[in-house]
Order: structure tokens, then sequence, then C-alpha cells
């Protein structure tokens, strides 16, 4: 029984001493440093739009997966991620929305891409070339690995302590763009043969493409205390975020399930010599532009990614110029009767098409004519003021026709304080217009 006795005490003893134990909990990482990923999401909501004057709530659901090896470049002040290159081996999203499925997948030819922080946010990019807008939300918009790092207190912690999360980290966990308010705590749950686990929850505000956003947050993670680095990581998030100039207004919910490896060798797809591609210095815009093609393939062209496409069919693109979360303009693409070789549409055919534009009601026409054009192509312009839909606007319309025959027509709406900022963001637009090469 004496024994029976000593032998509980000294448990009662040993736990006492287990539960009082600290660890480091926190992450130094090293330039040169491998990891491999593994994310999958899951989302669910609906978007709030108008319709004919009415609201409207669209049913959503998405899942995605990436899979995905990381070099880590350099290190910011933190110990965390500065700049990184990542070679995916999947990159892929299915969603529904309103009964709608889309499915998008990254470019075989664009599966290494560099992630780098800025003074403006995160640059994402392809050294490999321009990517789409989708590609570009599909690498950019999954959890940001490079957050892992601040999730943590970097400190000594026991089980049962808290810390409040750095705002930079918990904007970028939330994909905020900025973040207003942070009211997000970690916890440690557990410590466990080598193994921690901690707990993230609160709420968070923010800014996203122009649009107000409020986050709940709950998340757990597991951290090896060995290796020094998260190995798992659980991330629920709902949001609530109002209408904004290129986005509607939407209720989600987001599932993170994230693991992550550290590897001892250099994996063969981020090899010095495929490194080779990504620049060192100022990154390139054909790289930091993104490129857009006709799904008939009657255009393409690249563009910079400060516009964001907010409308398409297979007739019409729309693309609206968002800059510091203010609407600067919005322009229309669409594919135009073909020619004969050679030649075009008349200025008045063209003028034609728009004359009677539903709720256009022009004043006065300040531009009417051809215009200077890339060599073997033709370009006609009218600029007019007046009201599109009782709003007072400038209204740009182009016809640009190819040596082929092939033509794009393009009108751009501003209002009339806004309208000096266009012209030349339209001509590189109209510039970086290509059509498909003679066969």
């Amino acid at each position: 029984m004496a024994r029976f006795l000593l032998a509980a005490f000294a448990a009662v003893a040993l736990a006492g001493v287990a539960s009082a134990q600290t660890v480091k909990l926190g992450e130094s990482l090293q330039a040169g440093e491998y990891h491999r990923y593994e994310i999958e999401l899951a989302v669910s909501g609906k978007l709030k739009v108008g319709r004919e004057g009415k609201p409207e709530a669209l049913p959503l659901k998405a899942e995605a997966g990436h899979r995905f090896a990381e070099r880590i470049e350099s290190t910011d002040t933190n110990g965390g991620a500065g700049k990184v290159v990542r070679a995916y081996e999947k990159a892929k999203s299915t969603s529904v929305v309103a009964g709608e499925k889309s499915v998008r997948e990254l470019a075989a030819d664009r599966r290494l891409t560099v992630a780098a922080r800025t003074e403006t946010g995160t640059l994402h990019y392809s050294p490999l070339g321009p990517l789409a807008r989708e590609e570009l939300e599909l690498v950019a918009e999954h959890f940001d690995t490079m957050a892992l790092a601040g999730l943590l207190p970097n400190k000594e912690v026991k089980v049962g302590d808290t810390w409040a999360l750095a705002s930079e980290a918990a904007g970028q966990a939330c994909q905020f763009e900025g973040l207003t308010k942070n009211e997000l705590v970690g916890t440690l749950v557990s410590l466990d043969a080598g193994i921690a686990k901690f707990a993230i929850a609160g709420t968070a505000e923010g800014v996203e493409v122009g649009a107000a956003a409020k986050a709940q947050v709950t998340a757990s993670g597991l951290f090896d205390v060995k290796s020094g680095r998260i190995t798992e990581l659980n991330w629920e998030q709902t949001d609530d975020r109002t209408q904004g100039p290129a986005s509607p207004a939407a209720e989600v919910t987001a599932t993170v399930k994230l693991k992550r490896g550290v590897l001892a060798e250099e994996p063969k797809e981020l090899a010095a010599a495929i490194r080779e591609k990504v620049p060192a210095g100022k990154v390139p815009a054909e790289m930091t532009n993104l490129r857009y093609v006709d799904p008939d393939g009657k255009y393409s062209f690249t563009y910079p990614r400060e516009w964001v496409i907010v409308g398409r069919t297979n007739e019409h693109l729309v693309i609206r110029l968002v800059e510091k979360a203010e609407f600067i303009a919005q322009v229309t693409l669409s594919s135009w009767k073909k020619a004969e070789a050679g030649k075009h549409a008349t200025a008045e055919e063209f003028k034609q098409s728009f004359a009677k534009l539903p709720g256009w009601e022009p004043t006065e026409t300040t531009q009417d004519g051809a215009v200077a054009a890339p060599a073997g192509h033709w370009l006609y312009k009218v600029a007019a003021k007046g009201k599109q839909d009782g709003a007072e606007v400038i209204q740009s319309f182009y016809l640009l026709a190819g040596p082929d025959g092939d033509q794009v027509a393009v009108s751009v709406v501003a209002s009339p304080d806004k309208g000096g900022k266009t012209v030349a963001r339209e001509g590189q637009l109209l510039g970086a217009i290509a059509f498909p090469s003679k066969k």
C-alpha cells in the first residue's frame, strides 16, 4: 500500500511539473529551407447581388486543392518568410454559383511561381510568363503559407497561456489587403510527446478589393517542437463582406486543412537551374501583367493587374480599374464581326452600333476619327460626354481592326473627374490586343 501511495504521489507530482512545462513556440525560418505543402479548401455560402432592382442571394459552393514544394529565398525582420519560390504539382478549384459550375486549373507552363512581400502587400507572379486572372487567384488566394510563423507568439509559453496575434499576420491569414481591426487570440492547448497543440479564435475586420469584410475565425494547429515548425493547421473563417467596386456582397464560410513537411533535400522541381528563371531585382512587367484569351480565340491581350474582371460571356468581357479601393473606370471588350483581309467596318457602321446603346444619352462629342494604331492595324475612336443610366459620364468607343480583318470593339466609361486618368490606360490596353496569326 505504501509503495502504491508513493507511486500515486509521484504521478501527481510529475503531472504538476508537466502542466507547468514551457515551450518556445515560434519559428525562425532560414533562407534555403524547403517545405512541402498540401492544402485543401472547402467554401460554402451565398453571394448577394441585385437583379432588376431586387436583392437576390446566389448559393455558392467551392472546393480547391493545392500541392507544392516551396523554397524560402529570404526572411523578414520577424523571422518569417519574405520571399518564396513555389513549384506546384496541383492547383485546381471547382465552384458552383447558382447552379453554374466552373473549373479552374493552373496551366502546366505556369507552375513555377514566386510570392514576395512588398510595401503594398504580397506580389504573386510566375517567372515563366503572365498568369491569367484565374491562375493568379489560384496561387494567391489559398491560405498564405508565409503567414504561418506570425501565428505563433515566438516566446516561451506554457499550457493555457494566450497571446494576441500580430496585426500583420492576422491580415495575411484572413486574406485582407488592409486590416482595420484585430481581435484574434492564440492559446497553447496542450503539450505532449514533443507536439504542441494551439488554437486561434476571435474576429478581425479589413478591406479586400475595396470591400469591407468582417471575419470570425476558429482554428487549431500542431507545432513540432523538434523541428520548430507548424506541421498542421485547420482554419475556419466566416466572412461577411459588403459590395465592393469589383465584387458582390457575400456571406461565406471557408475551411482550410493544411499539412506541411520539412524537406531535408532540395526537390528536383526547385533545382538551381529552374530557380535561375526568377529575377533577382525588379520584376519585369511581362511577369506581373495578366493575360486574357477570348473563349473563341478571336483576340488576346495582357494587362496590369489593377484591372479586375467583373463580367464575362462568350461575346463580352467587362473589366474595372480599381486603385486604392477606388473605382476609376470600366471597360467592355466585344468581339466584332470579321471583315475581309485588309479591310474593316466603316466609321458609320461602327457609330451606328452604339448610337442606341441602352441608357446612353450623349450630350457632346469630343473626338471622332481614326487615331494612331499599331502597324497594319486600324483604330477608330469616338469620345463623348453624356449620361449613362442618368449618371454623368465620359465614354470612349473604339474599333480596332487587324490586318486579316479581325475586329474588336472596346468601350470605356468613367465619371467626368476620372476621365483624364484613363486615357493612357486605354492606350495601353488597346496596344496590347493581339489577333490570332493567319494560318
